[in-house]
């Protein structure tokens, strides 16, 4: 059945037909001439007309082969091409041959679709990556490392425009590249190295094989790894004491340094350690090995450091103080093991000592005075303040402050100061500076804010005590002086043109010479009016509205305006009409600037 279909389809059978009418009607007119005319040869005519048959069947056959198997599918092929580009979804149809042709064709236009719109998809999908969000991304090919893309914030990071970047490959801007290593150095434009860590994905898009990365600034997390390391090769050179035991009722030491011999001979075995401190530190030493063992790796464990020096028994018969840092973790018998460090503290212990009593008779006198005093605990944090400075700030007493440590500081310092204070402590505490000495504002329970003079510094040095004793000084009344001053001469410097200074309610503060000698009045006679008093009547009441909503919106005015003379006479004047502000944007002054027009 299905072989009868091909056969109808290619068109043998109507050649066939076609072939046997045209051999009938040769052999009949060959009949027709043999049986009319005697002189005909019959079968001389038979045999020609024969031959003349095949050669036109022949001939039909190879027009129709042509017409059927190369003209009709070639132009059916254009047909279907076109219907594929206007995108309409159609089967390929064809005779045998031209069918697998036409049917490649359709899959690889459809494949070309379908990567088109996987690509506007990819597109769409990650434009807002690329142009609204704050990650680094790049699209590098990966055939050859060039850059194909780049987005907003990878242009910003790395300090070239988008067109420089695009020009480059990731290998201009990839200092080296360690599969081991957690991160990579890259260059910006500016020659500054950052290190980075990539995450790279396979992206295969329109044909094309590239990669999708994200770029992560780890310039941080290798400065605090480097800080790491120059710890441990601090740990390991420094001069303490470090032994090991495990945790039990007896502290039997099975590790200890080279230097264990500041505390025992060099061959003493089996050195219970906890014997070793003094009988008045071993309970309190006890307890806070056993809390630190209790909280380490947890969120509370803050610091290795224990809270106190103890005092351990040297090998001269004498007791040392010691700084202990301790930290522990479990063996392989689940047993847990204790990584004592002890580093010597006699010399601080004497002197922190002799110091206390000085602080203390320092510090009852700075808090019972009538200075504006204070003290900061550089190791703690904690701040202390004399009951004036309270009271001086408007509170009742410091619990209603509560201010009683640095992080709290932001309820009584202004906000752009704190950094002035808080640098000024770091860099005393640094020992870069010999003073704290700032001018910073503090602000009232109120909200006021009052410019003060901060003087700080150790009783004596810092390694001797960390803490800091200061007074505040109130310079309010003298920075607005410098302030106003500042403001004033910098006004009436130019005096070409005639200048007038009103405060926030339009009051008329000062003028200078040339604004007497163009309006006629005096200082005496203008200080303390209004400028209503230079006001004409050549403009409405919305002209002068129309004026004040421009410096209050825009900070000045400016424009050509008639007033009136102390002798009455109406002239036309350039006006320029300044806002002035202070540090919060709320206008303190206004200054007008105006020169005389000749009409």
């Amino acid at each position: 059945m299905q072989q009868g279909r091909v056969f109808l389809a290619s068109g043998l059978l109507k050649r066939a037909i076609i072939i046997i009418v045209m051999f009938v009607t040769m052999s009949v007119f060959g009949l027709y001439f043999i049986f009319s005319d005697s002189s005909v040869d019959g079968v001389a005519y038979l045999g020609f007309s024969t031959f003349v048959i095949i050669l036109l069947a022949l001939f039909l056959e190879v027009i129709l082969y042509i017409r059927n198997n190369l003209i009709l599918p070639i132009a059916n092929t254009k047909i279907f091409i076109e219907r594929l580009v206007a995108k309409e979804v159609i089967e390929p149809i064809s005779n045998l041959d031209f069918y697998h042709i036409n049917k490649n064709i359709y899959e690889f236009f459809t494949s070309w679709i379908g990567a088109q719109n996987s690509l506007k998809y990819y597109i769409e999908y990650y434009s807002l990556l690329f142009d609204k969000s704050d990650i680094k991304i790049l699209f590098i090919d990966a055939k050859d490392g060039s850059i194909m893309d780049a987005s907003r914030c990878a242009v910003d990071f790395y300090g070239y425009s988008k067109g420089e970047l695009l020009t480059m490959s990731i290998f201009d801007i990839q200092i080296n590249y360690d599969t081991k290593a957690s991160y990579h150095k890259h260059r910006l434009s500016n020659g500054e190295i950052k290190f980075v860590e990539v995450i790279s994905t396979p992206v295969s898009l329109y044909f094309n094989d590239s990669y999708f990365m994200i770029i992560l600034d780890a310039t941080k997390a290798q400065e605090k790894i480097e800080s790491l390391n120059s710890e441990i090769a601090i740990i390991e050179n420094n001069p303490a004491i470090v032994v090991k035991f495990t945790y039990a009722d007896h502290w039997v030491a099975t590790e200890l340094s080279s230097n264990i011999n500041l505390l025992i001979q060099s061959d003493e075995k089996n050195i219970d350690i906890k014997a070793l401190c003094h009988s008045d530190d071993i309970a309190s030493l006890s307890l806070e090995i056993e809390r630190k063992i209790k909280l380490e790796n947890s969120i509370y464990d803050t610091k290795k450091e224990l809270d106190r020096s103890y005092r351990f028994k040297l090998a001269s018969g004498e007791y040392g103080w010691f700084r202990v840092f301790v930290s522990s973790s479990k063996n392989i018998n689940g047993q847990i093991e204790v990584i004592m460090f002890l580093l010597d503290n006699t010399d601080q212990e004497i002197l922190k000592e002799i110091l206390t009593n000085k602080l203390k008779r320092c510090e009852s006198r700075i808090l019972s005075s009538d200075l504006l005093g204070f003290e900061y605990f550089a190791k703690s944090g904690a701040l202390k303040f004399s009951v004036d400075f309270v009271e001086f700030l408007g509170y009742k007493n410091s619990i209603d402050m509560g201010v009683s440590s640095i992080e709290d500081i932001y309820k009584i310092v202004y906000r752009d100061d704190i950094d002035i204070l808080i640098d000024e402590l770091d860099r005393y505490i640094e020992g870069t500076s010999r003073l704290v000495e700032c001018d910073i504002r503090l602000i009232k329970k109120d909200g006021k804010q009052i410019y003060t003079k901060i003087k700080a510094k150790a009783l004596d040095t810092l390694n001797d005590s960390d803490e800091i004793i200061g007074t505040a000084t109130d310079i309010s009344d003298h920075q607005n002086y410098i302030v106003q001053s500042a403001l004033t001469n910098a006004i009436m410097s130019s005096s070409i043109n005639g200048i007038m200074i009103c405060d926030v309610n339009g009051n008329i503060l000062d003028i200078n010479d040339s604004f007497s000698k163009i309006t006629g009045y005096s200082k005496y006679e203008i200080i303390g009016k209004t400028p209503q008093i230079l006001r004409s009547d050549r403009h409405d009441n919305v002209f002068y509205a129309k004026m004040w909503s421009d410096i209050k919106h825009f900070g000045s005015w400016s424009g050509k305006i008639y007033n009136k003379n102390r002798a009455g006479e109406v002239y036309l004047e350039h006006l320029v009409i300044t806002a002035i502000k202070d540090e919060h944007g709320i206008i303190q002054r206004y200054i007008a600037s105006f020169y005389k027009i000749m009409e």
